[in-house]
């Protein structure tokens, strides 16, 4: 398994996605995004109703985060979390490079890989979610 940190990021991703997709799904990946959703919502739903209502908000990304480390301290959550994850990326949702939050005052960013592979296959990839400040230089994408 990939480190805890990412896997708990890519698993955010799914939560707060799950959380702004429509309810009426349209395809096999949308459907299998609300199961995971309607399984994980009650773990979210009654400390963090903002979770539905501004799942991009960056407060809200950042108290799910929270909460997601609250819950997995809870061994059996984890190994379901683990599976219902690795569901996800087996139907090809896929996420990667993505910054959430903000950049502030850096002199130099690269957002992406080194090499582009025309192989590979992201619903969003190479994202900055947050607003860019005072940032003397930023690539985003591939290839650079």
């Amino acid at each position: 398994m990939e480190p805890l940190s990412t896997f708990l990021t890519t698993a955010l991703s799914y939560i707060l996605k799950g959380a702004a997709q429509s309810k009426a799904a349209k395809t096999a990946k949308e459907k299998l995004l609300g199961s995971f959703w309607r399984w994980i919502r009650p773990f979210f739903i009654k400390d963090l109703p903002e979770t539905e209502e501004k799942p991009e908000a960056p407060e809200t990304v950042t108290k799910a985060h929270e909460k997601l480390l609250e819950l997995i301290r809870d061994e059996d959550f984890f190994n379901e979390l683990v599976k219902r994850v690795d569901e996800l990326q087996k139907a090809g949702i896929k996420e990667k490079n993505i910054v959430k939050g903000g950049i502030k005052r850096v002199k130099k960013i690269e957002i992406g890989d080194r090499e582009f592979l025309p192989t590979d296959n992201f619903d969003r990839k190479n994202i900055v979610e947050g607003g860019i400040e005072d940032a003397g230089e930023i690539i985003i994408g591939d290839g650079h």
